[in-house]
């Protein structure tokens, strides 16, 4: 895997992990484990949907020698987010 590559990754890893986290953090319930679930599936929505799907729409963003659909992957990460965390919520709260 070429070295910018990893820029990549390491971009999309970050990406995913602050997008999980607010989306966690806003549906709740406040616990820092909570944020788990919806950082995975950001994390994993953004590497299926950019690398393995090639889904994307939108205008392109040169990153790291790579053309992103950056928006439209972010834009997806964050809905997955969203689902995650509401079901993740929705369990917690049938659980008790």
């Amino acid at each position: 895997m070429p070295l910018n590559a990893y820029g990549v990754l390491a971009t999309f890893v970050a990406a995913g992990t602050l997008i999980g986290s607010a989306i966690g953090w806003l549906v709740g319930p406040r616990r820092w484990a909570v944020v788990i679930a919806p950082v995975l599936a950001a994390i994993a929505s953004l590497g299926t949907v950019g690398h393995r799907l090639r889904i994307g729409f939108g205008p392109t963003v040169d990153l790291f020698g790579f053309d992103v659909h950056l928006w439209s992957d972010l834009g997806i990460a964050t809905v997955v987010a969203l689902v995650a965390a509401l079901v993740q919520r929705a369990v917690v709260t049938a659980r008790r």
